[in-house]
């Protein structure tokens, strides 16, 4: 029992200190400018005053929902997403921000058919489509979680950018992983209009997205 308990503190203990390594490493991307190096070009406009535009993230990608069907991007075309990258053995950050996700989406009223909410695992080892359908069921009716090989997972987090490690320890049953925290709002055409971090506030992300689609119709 006490040898249980103890791993149990172990195990909250290594939850705080990736809490603050992801923090650490937003912080980091921060200063360089973003999630990616800033162009020159980019650089130049920022300085004279000129609208920098987004970051070039995304792309093609092929997984697997929680229905164990294997998807592209080509099944989400006519929608907006709305992104994160994360793992259903997730302590604290994912649970928190699919929670804000849903509550964005709540928001929304009526514009919500317009998005597809979506959880991207990092942890395809672990995340098979039975565990993750499960998981998304608790956020959002409309979450969609998707999966699939190391291969596939590892191609889609280049595409974005993630980054994700797995950190292992003897005390602990499970491993965890560390891994960037961002919510990525794609347009149909799967182009990134707007990146969020944990510090943006759901109201002001709300309201923002609201303003994309009314825009749109």
């Amino acid at each position: 029992m006490k040898n249980r308990y103890l791993r149990l503190v172990f195990f909250a203990m290594i939850g705080v200190l990736i809490g603050v390594g992801i923090t650490q490493y937003q912080k980091t991307q921060e200063l360089a400018g973003g999630v990616i190096e800033m162009p020159e070009e980019k650089k130049e406009a920022k300085a004279t005053g000129m609208s920098l535009g987004v970051p070039e993230l995304g792309g093609d990608f092929e997984l697997v929902n929680q229905d164990g069907e294997t998807v592209t991007q080509e099944n989400y075309a006519d929608q907006y997403k709305l992104i994160f990258f994360g793992f259903t053995y997730c302590p604290a950050v994912c649970p928190t921000e699919l929670g804000r996700m849903a509550k964005i989406m709540e928001g929304l009223g009526e514009l919500e058919d317009k998005v597809q909410p979506m959880l991207i695992s990092i942890d395809p080892e672990r995340d098979t489509p039975e565990i993750i359908k499960a998981y998304v069921e608790q956020y959002h009716p409309k979450l969609v979680g998707l999966t699939g090989s190391q291969e596939q997972i590892d191609a889609v987090k280049d595409s974005f950018k993630v980054y994700a490690s797995k950190v292992e320890n003897e005390m602990m049953d499970e491993y965890m992983m560390d891994h960037s925290s961002f919510m990525y709002f794609m347009s149909p055409e799967n182009n990134l209009i707007k990146l969020y971090s944990t510090k943006d506030k759901v109201g002001t992300m709300t309201e923002e997205i609201k303003a994309i689609l009314q825009n749109e119709s």
